[in-house]
């Protein structure tokens, strides 16, 4: 509305000394045109020229306002689109790190599933293994006071580690089963050699007598003094060894062990009782 003011006035500003000097001048045939007087101001034309002034001053400002908001803008416009650049281009790389490590989840998730199957075989073996050992344990325990006394010497520190109650051991799984591969590699060790050994024995009558004790692995063993008069058989029982005496095969059993230390050369066959159970 201001801009259409202002061309009307300045129009008006610029017709009004033609006018005035049309109307005044009188009418020449070919007559030179005279210069256009300068508009005179006067108390009417002046409140008209100091609007003009206001908006032509007004217009100036507008197009000088116009110009830097469109030398901003365009200032703007291009940090907008930089920021906007950038902002796609983290965008893209946090996209692919979303890839990556939704790629790493799934692969740390198919691990965890191997591991948790893996864990429960292992527990499933475990208690498989627990099982057996509490089984060899219970079948043990009573075969132990059984054992020829060399070889309970000589287990002594695993029989003293053995659990009384099987159920209710706080010994580790990994300790019970040493224990128990330990006794029977020892008893089968023991089982496939004929072992003879220095022993005191003390006899029915109350006297003690230093004699050599042959045992034929786990189930057999044969005892005699130096001189073959105090000798015996024995075997294992429920609560340990049996021993009766046989003096009348003392002098057999004398000749064996001769035979075992290597006093006697040659092989010989021997007439000696067994006791098979």
């Amino acid at each position: 509305m201001n801009f259409v003011i202002f061309f009307l006035t300045l129009s008006l500003f610029h017709l009004a000394p033609r006018v005035s000097a049309q109307t005044n001048a009188p009418v020449a045939t070919n007559a030179p045109t005279p210069p256009t007087p300068a508009m005179k101001v006067t108390s009417e034309t002046a409140p008209i020229i100091e609007a003009t002034r206001e908006t032509l001053t007004k217009w100036v400002e507008t197009k000088q306002l116009i110009s830097k908001e469109k030398s901003e803008w365009a200032s703007g416009k291009d940090i907008l689109e930089d920021r906007v650049r950038l902002a796609e281009a983290e965008t893209t790389t946090v996209r692919d790190k979303l890839k990556e490590i939704s790629t790493a989840v799934a692969e740390a998730q198919k691990k965890r599933d191997e591991l948790a199957a893996q864990n429960d075989k292992l527990k499933a073996t475990a208690e498989k293994s627990k099982a057996m050992v509490i089984a060899a344990e219970k079948q043990l325990r009573p075969l132990l006071p059984q054992l020829p006394e060399p070889l309970r010497e000589k287990l002594k520190p695993i029989i003293a580690r053995f659990p009384e109650d099987s159920e209710k051991s706080t010994a580790s799984m990994a300790e019970r089963l040493q224990n128990v591969l330990g006794i029977l590699d020892q008893a089968s060790a023991f089982n496939s050699t004929v072992a003879s050994v220095k022993e005191l024995r003390t006899f029915p009558d109350g006297t003690r007598a230093e004699v050599t004790t042959v045992y034929l692995g786990l189930s057999q063993a044969y005892y005699t003094n130096r001189e073959g008069t105090l000798a015996g058989i024995g075997h294992p029982g429920p609560d340990g060894w049996v021993w009766k005496p046989d003096n009348t095969n003392g002098k057999k059993i004398l000749l064996a062990v001769h035979i075992l230390e290597g006093k006697e050369k040659g092989a010989t066959f021997i007439d000696l009782p067994v006791k098979i159970q």
